[in-house]
């Protein structure tokens, strides 16, 4: 893999980012593979973008779930690394959950790999205890 290839999959990942913490998922529509696979770490009883989405439509249900009820404020990439078409990153997030009208904060580390220069996988991690304390969905005695 070129270098030049490798730079423009990072900043295609900065511009999806940057996109995100305006509320402007085109950037990471346009960016998506046909066949993409996503896998968001969170359970589905808790989280409705939770679980497996498989191609671009199932891709595209699930941004609609997470801007139903998430307006993000912030979403900023902490570190980023990359080896071939790989990359992981850590992001700080902040957002306003809609249906509790709390805000919610903290950082989400994600994988993702780029076939032919668009996102073929993507896997995302967050702390979901927290987000749901935050939300007040939780209680921790």
């Amino acid at each position: 893999m070129s270098a030049t290839l490798e730079k423009s999959n990072i900043a295609l990942v900065r511009r999806i980012t940057k996109g995100l913490a305006a509320n402007d998922m085109r950037p990471l529509i346009a960016a998506l593979d046909d066949d993409v696979v996503w896998m968001s770490n969170s359970l589905p009883p808790y989280f409705r973008f939770g679980g497996e989405h498989l191609k671009r439509t199932g891709v595209l249900d699930l941004l609609a779930k997470v801007s139903a009820e998430y307006a993000f404020h912030r979403y900023e990439i902490d570190e980023i690394s990359e080896i071939g078409d790989e990359i992981w990153a850590v992001c700080e997030v902040v957002a306003h959950h809609r249906p509790t009208d709390r805000n919610v904060s903290g950082r989400i580390i994600f994988h993702m790999r780029f076939r032919g220069g668009n996102l073929f996988t993507y896997e995302g991690f967050f702390d979901t205890a927290s987000v749901l304390q935050q939300q007040g969905r939780l209680n921790i005695a």
